[in-house]
């Protein structure tokens, strides 16, 4: 169980913590022991970067050799933690194809219901630490963690997705506040191949949340104001808690916000 951090007046559900710095641990766990029950010899993934890093540990836990395909845009401070890696200008296609030619396991979340079930855990841990949860702020790629999370949570719990404002095609929907940006501070948050997002959606209205796009500055801002408070933590924090100081003085968010963080600073 990660731990649930206070402070001011807002919690911090601290998946930075996990084995290997990000929330992605919670389903690259599970899928590496439902591969091995399927008898799958081999395992591939594409990545930005913190996915391939929880696979790679769980793969070398079990044995099972790993092949990464990573994006040409992959940050220089993860690429330090890889190893039998491929860049490409296509890695979710090269990785598909990568499965299919070597009966390899494709270790992809957003396809993977196994993925799901492991950050639902997530959302059961938060009842447990803070029955009161009234919100919950999460930063979101595909949508994957947001979805796991929202079956195990009431529909009391509001849910908000952030993204950057350099790509925010689940949280533009909600949010039309922001300007455009062409760079981003949060490179794990760029995924383009997004089959969940109808579900995702639905499961943000459902809750009665919504999404927020963040800038750059603001990411900056808050990564400095969490430094200053001993909480090291990714790009992806920061901008999570960004997103809730956005809006925090203009919507109902309850007493028991909650701002997910995931990522170690790398």
């Amino acid at each position: 169980m990660t731990p649930l951090q206070k402070i001011d007046s807002i919690f911090l559900k601290r998946e930075d913590l996990n084995e290997t710095g990000s929330a992605k641990d919670r389903a690259l766990s599970l899928q590496i022991q439902k591969l091995i029950a399927k008898g799958y010899k081999f395992a591939v993934i594409s990545s930005t970067g913190n996915a391939a890093i929880s696979a790679q540990h769980y793969c070398q836990l079990f044995q099972i050799p790993l092949t990464i395909f990573l994006s040409p845009h992959t940050s220089p401070s993860k690429l330090k933690y890889l190893s039998n890696y491929i860049i490409s200008s296509k890695p979710i296609s090269d990785a598909i194809k990568f499965s299919k030619t070597n009966h390899a396991y494709f270790l992809r979340q957003s396809t993977d219901p196994v993925a799901l079930s492991g950050y639902r855990q997530i959302g059961i841990e938060l009842l447990k630490q803070l029955p009161e949860i009234s919100s919950l702020f999460i930063p979101v790629g595909s949508g994957t963690t947001l979805l796991g999370l929202s079956f195990s949570l009431p529909p009391t719990v509001k849910l908000f997705a952030v993204q950057p404002a350099s790509y925010c095609p689940i949280s533009s929907q909600f949010d039309k506040n922001y300007f455009p940006e062409t760079t981003s501070l949060t490179d794990s948050l760029g995924a383009k191949y997004l089959p969940l997002k109808i579900m995702v959606l639905e499961a943000i209205k459902k809750s009665r949340g919504g999404g927020v796009v963040v800038q750059n500055q603001a990411v900056l801002n808050t990564r400095a104001y969490l430094d200053k408070n001993q909480i090291i933590t990714s790009f992806e924090g920061a901008l999570t808690l960004a997103g809730y100081q956005k809006i925090a003085n203009t919507q109902n968010l309850g007493t028991f916000p909650v701002i997910l963080l995931t990522g170690a600073k790398r």
